[in-house]
């Protein structure tokens, strides 16, 4: 099982409050690179592309965390890293930094991203046009990783406006060197609407002679299952179902474990959740006040927040990780008006936090299969599709 990387949203924050709290899954992946179409005149490209392949990456990041309240342990793996880009020469040398310099277990090729802008440079999703671009991209990071022993990886979407060139794409994957492949079963005209399409998926499978891992609508146990009998998938990954329920590892490995009884997918409120989920919580918390809104990166002493855009950033962090926490949990929906319109020039972020705490500990329940959707529920992004994939 693997927890998507998911910019914004699955950055160092979640990965490591997860890992601290509630974790279960088996790996994670770092949100993407970018790696620059061009280099501008008078560049110096090994200085350059080391700080854009190396800045905020840290292989280790995961390891020796644990349940610090429970005492549990989680055997954690090396963070695996992503690139995002669409020149080849650029995205070899940045995966050989990652690799030999800063000691990536795995670099994965993002063929996914369906932001505008990013598509309107020629990477992510966009590369799904051409599998040319596609094989050369991937053939480009197992270059720049040869003789390291880090893997190579691509994750795609079903194709850019529909899904005519999938096969294509997925050949050219595994022909470029991928050693495995993650499916996001939407195309970049679809966004993250509607419900992903899992015989993509089981095509994939069919087609590809390398492991085939999952990613879309996965929200409990019941669809973790679902999508492995419907595809016969190698793994799983999860995104914003692992926002949405920070549990929802734990009970996919527990349902696996117990898949021929009955209460399999017994939902009933487990007393000790809400103090999960509250222990999540301060994890992220303690993340996200750290004291510098990008935790790993170099900040430049003018760049640093004051203290009032400071609060206002903690606050909004609790915010975005509560749209899906409460919006999926039946019992706390009906709070999360409340928690969004917290002020920062009335309410601390700390006081927010205990409020959440207390929330919980009043009405978690177990989450409904519900999938969340932030992003697409953005003003405008369905009509730029429709548009043809203009700003929004």
């Amino acid at each position: 099982m693997f927890l998507a990387p998911m910019e914004g949203l699955g950055d160092r924050r979640l990965r490591r409050a997860l890992a601290r709290s509630t974790g279960g899954f088996d790996e994670a992946c770092r949100e993407f690179t970018r790696v620059p179409g061009a280099l501008s005149q008078g560049a110096k490209p090994e200085k350059l592309l080391r700080g854009v392949a190396l800045n905020g990456y840290a292989a280790d990041e995961l390891l020796f965390l644990g349940d610090e309240t429970s005492g549990e342990t989680e055997d954690m793996h090396l963070l695996a890293a992503q690139v995002m880009g669409s020149n080849p020469e650029l995205l070899e040398r940045c995966a050989r930094f990652l690799a030999a310099e800063g000691g990536a277990p795995r670099v994965d090729l993002n063929c996914g991203c369906p932001a505008n802008v990013v598509t309107g440079k020629g990477a992510g999703s966009s590369l799904l046009r051409d599998p040319a671009d596609v094989y050369e991209s991937v053939a480009a990071v197992a270059r720049g990783v040869r003789g390291t022993g880090c893997a190579v990886t691509a994750k795609l979407r079903s194709g850019y406006d529909d899904r005519g060139l999938l096969r294509e794409n997925l050949l050219a994957a595994q022909a470029g060197g991928a050693a495995f492949v993650t499916l996001h079963p939407r195309t970049r005209r679809e966004g993250y609407t509607g419900h992903a399409r899992w015989e993509d998926i089981a095509f994939a499978v069919d087609v590809l002679d390398v492991p085939v891992v999952g990613n879309g609508d996965v929200t409990s146990p019941a669809k973790a299952f679902e999508l492995v009998r419907e595809t016969n998938c190698a793994g799983v990954m999860i995104g914003r179902g692992a926002v949405q329920d920070p549990l929802v590892f734990r009970r996919i490995k527990t349902a696996f474990a117990s898949s021929g009884r009955d209460d399999a997918f017994d939902s009933d409120l487990d007393p000790n959740e809400p103090a999960a989920i509250k222990r999540f919580l301060r994890a992220f918390a303690a993340e996200a006040f750290a004291g510098e809104a990008l935790p790993g990166a170099r900040v430049r002493a003018s760049k640093r927040l004051s203290a009032r855009d400071l609060e206002k950033f903690k606050l909004g962090k609790l915010k975005q990780v509560c749209k899906y926490l409460f919006a999926a949990n039946p019992g706390l929906t009906p709070h999360l008006a409340a928690v969004l319109s917290a002020d920062e020039n009335a309410v601390t972020a700390e006081a927010t936090l205990e409020r959440i705490e207390r929330l919980v500990e009043a009405h978690w329940r177990a989450p409904t299969d519900v999938l969340v959707d932030a992003f697409s529920m953005r003003a405008g992004y369905e009509r730029g599709m429709r548009d043809g994939g203009k700003a929004v």
